[in-house]
């Protein structure tokens, strides 16, 4: 992270402002520091502050034991205390840092190999923020992306002329997205719990695409995130669409549960089944269109992919059945959650593709 940026992040704790302390850089980011309010502290970690609290944070200090243990003498004494109790419940330290590099193996296989960019993304993104945002909404604009995965999101809205984007995941993907926004000056990336965040009133924008119809309480969720806007900032989401969508409710959600289990290579490859059976019939929309037949194209099921790449049906349909959990609502649903959480000004529009996009204002 750029040090400018540590201003915007508070301690979900206590919600008191967080000051930071540089140990290592990498040009113009600190690589490696604390962030601290009072005797609560959280990591910057390869350039990501690690705002996480409870077992999480006691999970990410111990997977991060190398890198603690390197720079143990120049952490502060109530820093040290902390890691060293979080580490000493690592039973058998040796088969623990062997699972963890063959955890990192595996995780750098799936964003090495899986998660690739494509041309379509900027196209991509809007699309799902559609119809409420244009590129022309965020110009100027302090913004908030929620569960960001790869950056992919986060990295076009500053593209568009943002004053700050932040990005946010609970996730190891942090590290792609870090990776992938590390020089446009105008990003940062955060890992941080939905449930706990470390921002209090400040994006004039925050949009969470696809993340949370996959909690185990999408609602409560949800309503966590008001706060993180300024008055007047909107709140913008995007979750699957219960209506009309029995090919996801009958077809996906049982392919997934038998397939969930499987390790991710080898789910993958399997991917290329659904990736290929949606590619074939996009194919067939675009010979449809050739001889003069455009509109039968975009009756054709999955017509909503017909441009995009089929790299971008693989990742899709692997995003679909990797995750161990997704849920459906109706759009009358996914209003109430904005009224409950006392946003105004609320539209909502149902995408053909069978996903919901609904908007809400904070404040007065």
């Amino acid at each position: 992270m750029r040090a400018l940026h540590a201003q915007y992040l508070i301690d979900p704790l206590t919600r008191s402002p967080l000051s930071l302390t540089s140990l290592t850089t990498d040009g113009p980011h600190v690589d490696f520091g604390l962030l601290v309010a009072g005797q609560n502290w959280y990591p910057i970690i390869h350039g990501i502050p690690r705002i996480l609290i409870n077992e999480l944070k006691v999970g990410m200090l111990q997977r991060y034991y190398r890198l603690f243990e390197k720079y143990r003498l120049e952490l502060p004494d109530f820093v040290q205390a902390e890691w060293e109790k979080s580490v000493a419940g690592i039973h058998d330290l040796n088969a623990f840092l062997k699972h963890q590099e063959e955890t990192a193996a595996s995780f750098a296989y799936e964003w090495k190999y899986i998660y690739q960019e494509n041309n379509f993304e900027k196209e991509n993104f809007f699309h799902f923020l559609s119809p409420f945002v244009k590129p022309i909404n965020l110009e100027g604009k302090m913004t908030l992306d929620i569960g960001c995965g790869s950056g992919r999101f986060t990295k076009w809205a500053a593209l568009s002329g943002t004053t700050l984007s932040f990005g946010t995941d609970l996730g190891e993907s942090v590290e792609v997205a870090y990776a992938l926004t590390k020089e446009i000056a105008n990003v940062c990336i955060v890992q941080a719990d939905i449930y706990a965040m470390p921002f209090e009133h400040r994006f004039d924008l925050a949009y969470s695409i696809g993340v949370l119809h996959h909690l185990p309480e999408p609602e409560v969720g949800f309503s966590k995130l008001p706060p993180v806007l300024k008055s007047g900032g909107e709140m913008v989401i995007w979750v699957y669409n219960r209506r009309n969508n029995a090919r996801a409710l009958y077809f996906y959600e049982p392919l997934r549960t038998l397939l969930k289990k499987l390790p991710k290579p080898v789910l993958f490859k399997l991917c290329y089944v659904p990736g290929g059976i949606v590619h074939g019939i996009n194919l067939f929309g675009r010979w449809l269109a050739s001889i003069g037949f455009p509109k039968l194209e975009a009756k054709l099921p999955f017509a909503y992919y017909r441009h995009f790449p089929f790299n971008m049906k693989l990742n899709d349909a692997f995003d679909v059945l990797a995750t161990p959990k997704s849920n459906y609502y109706y759009v009358e649903e996914v209003r109430d959650w904005f009224s409950r959480s006392g946003l105004r000004a609320i539209d909502a529009y149902e995408h053909p593709e069978a996903g919901i996009t609904c908007i809400g204002t904070y404040g007065a």
